[in-house]
């Protein structure tokens, strides 16, 4: 549309108009009939069928892709956003909006609303004039033909706005906001209060003046949520041949480099700190591993020790070589931001602080280049495959009647043993053992063997040495568990007594400052602020104590509000009130935008209920089968 814009600038405010009418009328008009993606045939069966009226996968895959260039040009986004963009359910609004656009039609049939031809020609002759007067069928041709219209397409999608402009006027037109109305938005606009408040904190109150006593007895009240479920614990025999022990040959090498893919690649290693509910505490372990690192600790070890993935720390945190776009963006931009050996801050993630090491780099895909990617891969993959070759060879030793003992001994293994495992948490398990695992471990008899598993290049088998049956602990052995409930539910008890005694107090004083005395609670002071915007950086946005400030008046004292687990007391000390001038100078601009604004949510409310009756009468018939097909990626 560019070299139109250039070549006929006289053209712009009709070629602006048909991209407007495009975005709003029922049929979008900027793409060819058959769109891309759709296969013969497809493009004119019927997606939905509302009262009599069909959409058919041709208007609803040109709908669709106008709605993903409304977003990409609205939001800047491109085709790497693509999965953005399908978050967003814009199939789902695509076929909502045509639902509607054709109920409104329908609606407009019953009512014996409709648009004549003449109605039809004055509407399109006031839209294509130049220095008062019709362009002439020709150039109109010419200027729908430049946007890839027909006269007829043009001119259906027309009359269906006008019939669709003609009803809501129809329907809207005496909707008028009042002066007063106005008033009121600007009251809520620009009105500020002042507040001050006492907080009663349920986690600060649970902790004061907790003795032995009442743990013990809180304890022996709720015994059975203590209860330790069956624990089991098991020998393990970890069975892994080494990448650097085993011999690769040229063969392997380049089958593993037939296999590189193409782009850039990086290899990295991590160690991964998660959340866990506490951002505080996993920052700081991460910041201390992070000390050790740069202090010339063993990147492997230190992964293997504390990494919370699993899966690599077995390999020392060693994620291998991957592409762009297979890690989420913060960890793609360190890693692939930083030359081989160098190592990274904490990089925060949805998975908790990673502390990222880059590795190596390939750059093109030039052979000597991918060279160190084969390189790493061929030797791993020789070593997991006779790792499940001696798995197995060991398991028939075991079958046949072998102790994982002697086993060990015999090929120069280590044992080692599990903790307790809990069925419930298999997560628990040492040495990267998944569920799987735990399954097969519940599943036994002391004495017996279980596995091969595998696992990060490892195998293991192992024997069940002991199980530990359900049972309620000594209060010693989960005080901690016991302290920390006690304290949550005796803190809400304390503070919502404590916040109701202090209002019943306050009000009829008259005043939070003296009977905060008396309770010996901090009073707050906050700026003025307006509705909706923040209350100062304890309350924040607090909606809640918002909506109570403007509702009370001078000195009145609120009922305890409760405020993010927390309980809110307030008494409004100022409020600002309104320039009575500026509300004058503005109130006419306020009442037109108040009516549009009541017209348009009495429209928008009345063409939901025609969608809903028409959905209860089943006038609206949706094709979900070829609508999941579309929407499966054909239509985009």
């Amino acid at each position: 549309m560019l070299p139109l814009f250039r070549q006929k600038r006289e053209w712009l405010k009709w070629v602006l108009l048909l991209v407007i009418l495009a975005l709003g009328l029922t049929t979008v008009l900027l793409f060819v009939d058959t769109p891309q993606g759709l296969a013969p045939g497809v493009g004119a069966r019927e997606v939905a069928v509302v009262a009599g009226h069909p959409i058919t996968a041709a208007e609803y895959g040109r709908y669709y892709r106008r709605l993903v260039e409304t977003y990409q040009q609205a939001y800047q986004l491109d085709e790497s956003n693509s999965q953005m963009l399908r978050q967003l359910g814009l199939e789902q609004q695509a076929l909502n909006q045509l639902i509607s656009r054709y109920a409104v039609i329908h609606a407009a049939g019953e009512m014996g609303v409709g648009v004549s031809n003449p109605e039809l020609v004055e509407a399109i002759s006031r839209l294509f004039q130049d220095q008062g007067s019709f362009v002439g069928a020709d150039r109109y041709k010419q200027i729908l033909q430049s946007n890839s219209m027909t006269p007829k397409e043009f001119e259906a999608a027309m009359q269906r706005d006008l019939v669709g402009d003609k009803l809501r006027s129809i329907l809207t037109d005496g909707i008028l906001a009042t002066s007063a109305e106005a008033r009121q938005q600007f009251v809520e606009r620009n009105e500020q209060v002042k507040i001050q408040y006492a907080l009663f904190d349920p986690e600060v109150l649970g902790r004061e003046g907790v003795t032995d006593e009442a743990l013990q007895e809180f304890f022996a009240e709720n015994q059975e949520d203590f209860r330790i479920d069956e624990t089991r614990r098991l020998t393990v025999l970890p069975i892994v041949v080494s990448p650097i022990t085993v011999e690769v040959s040229p063969e392997l090498i380049a089958a593993e480099l037939a296999n590189v893919p193409g782009g850039e690649q990086v290899r990295a290693r991590h160690i991964l700190i998660r959340f866990n509910d506490d951002e505080v505490t996993a920052r700081a372990q991460a910041e201390t591993i992070l000390t050790q690192v740069r202090a010339g600790g063993s990147f492997e070890t230190l992964a293997a020790t504390f990494s919370e993935d699993t899966a690599t720390a077995l390999r020392g945190g060693d994620l291998g070589y991957f592409g762009r776009g297979q890690m989420v963006p913060e960890f793609e931009a360190a890693a692939f931001g930083m030359e081989p050996g160098q190592t990274s801050d904490l990089v925060r993630t949805p998975f908790g602080f990673h502390i990222i090491q880059t590795l190596d780099k390939i750059l093109d895909s030039a052979e000597e280049s991918k060279r160190p990617y084969a390189e790493f891969f061929a030797p791993r993959k020789e070593a997991e495959r006779k790792t499940a070759e001696l798995a197995e060879q060991l398991n028939a030793e075991v079958t046949a009647g072998k102790t994982l003992e002697q086993v060990a001994e015999e090929h120069s293994l280590e044992l080692a043993m599990t903790e307790p495992i809990q069925k419930s948490a298999p997560g628990s398990v040492k040495f990267g053992l998944g569920r799987d695992f735990v399954e097969a471990a519940f599943g036994v008899e002391v004495g017996q063997t279980i596995g091969p598993f595998s696992t990060a290049g490892r195998a293991f088998i192992a024997r069940l040495e002991d199980v530990q049956p359900t049972y309620i602990p000594e209060l010693a052995q989960v005080k901690s568990e016991v302290r920390t409930r006690f304290e949550s539910e005796r803190g809400e008890t304390l503070a919502q007594e404590k916040a109701f005694e202090f209002f019943e107090k306050a009000e009829r004083q008259n005043s939070l400052s003296e009977v905060a005395r008396e309770y010996k609670v901090a009073i707050e002071t906050t700026d003025f602020f307006k509705r909706g915007a923040m209350i100062n950086p304890e309350l924040a946005y607090a909606p809640t104590v918002g909506e109570q400030a403007f509702l009370l008046d001078i000195n009145q004292i609120s009922t305890p509000i409760s405020v993010s687990g927390k309980y809110v007391i307030i008494q409004v000390l100022e409020k600002s009130g309104i320039d009575e001038a500026e509300f004058e100078s503005q109130k006419e601009q306020l009442v037109e935008q108040l009516t549009l604004q009541k017209r348009s949510d009495f429209y928008r409310a009345y063409v939901d209920n025609v969608v809903a009756e028409l959905r209860r009468d089943e006038l609206i018939v949706i094709n979900q089968q070829l609508l999941d097909q579309l929407s499966g990626g054909s239509i985009g």
